[in-house]
């Protein structure tokens, strides 16, 4: 998870500097395995070089739990890692190689979003935490579910749109703020719902407020892109990170409500 940070980390920073083509090759860079480290090569060649560790590790990730998982959905949830990540090397070699058409450099933004979320699954879904979490019945269990795959979708969507935004210079940001503005929304209503049930409040009261200040720092990040522009390689930089974050937090909050909540069955119909 920390290596496929920093691959998200600096890929926008790649972006953000511009240095997309100061490598015009692939998968070597000026024919080399370590070309000189300097102007916007440093911030490429550091991109591929960690790109092909979380590669190694994504294998390494996949081979282990094809041999010691004993549930068959886990093991294709690694392999599927592992293809997403190879699919993710092809999609950045075909952006240098076709000098960075818009569509294949949204799709590698939008790929590698993805890939980060499904680690973090892969996290949730091998720790002592879903193997022996407890069941908490909830009278509100189905509606905040659906609440949140809700705002998950919205989530991607709306980085869907910052990808377009950003490779477009502009284009659909009328989209991306509304889209911020009902994923905000939406935690408010889970946050509220979350409030009124005393079993679970413990568990998910806390997790939705980060996400919910992870959403406010994306907002003063996004505006901070337009406001400081002197600083707007950093802040476009933490953005996409933070957007990353933001994605991955929501898969696992869902995902942890549909393990873990159940609708409780009020007594007078017993």
């Amino acid at each position: 998870m920390v290596s496929t940070f920093l691959l998200i980390v600096a890929g926008g920073l790649v972006t953000s500097t511009g240095s997309g083509l100061s490598v015009p090759d692939w998968p070597l860079s000026y024919g080399q395995m370590f070309p000189p480290m300097i102007g916007g090569i440093r911030f490429e060649h550091t991109h591929r070089l960690i790109a092909g560790f979380v590669g190694c590790l994504t294998l390494i990730l996949a081979i282990s739990l094809y041999l010691e998982e004993k549930r068959i959905w886990v093991k294709w949830l690694g392999l599927t890692a592992l293809l997403a990540v190879v699919a993710q090397a092809v999609l950045g070699g075909l952006t240098v190689i076709y000098l960075l058409p818009t569509t294949i450099s949204i799709l590698h933004a939008c790929l590698a979003q993805t890939f980060f979320s499904l680690l973090a699954a892969l996290c949730l879904f091998t720790s002592q935490e879903w193997k022996n979490d407890a069941v908490y019945p909830c009278q509100n269990a189905s509606s905040i579910q659906r609440l949140f795959v809700t705002t998950t979708i919205f989530i991607y969507l709306q980085l869907i749109a910052g990808a377009i935004v950003r490779h477009t210079k502009g284009g659909g940001l009328y989209y991306h703020l509304t889209l911020a503005a009902l994923i905000a929304m939406h935690l408010i209503f889970i946050l509220v719902k979350i409030a009124k049930e005393n079993k679970i409040r413990d568990k998910f009261l806390t997790p939705v407020i980060f996400l919910l200040s992870l959403l406010i720092l994306q907002i003063l990040l996004g505006a901070g892109v337009f406001v400081l522009p002197l600083s707007r390689i950093l802040v476009t930089t933490a953005h996409q990170v933070n957007g990353a974050l933001i994605l991955a937090s929501a898969v696992v909050l869902s995902l942890r409500s549909f393990r873990s909540l159940r609708t409780e069955i009020p007594r007078a119909s017993l």
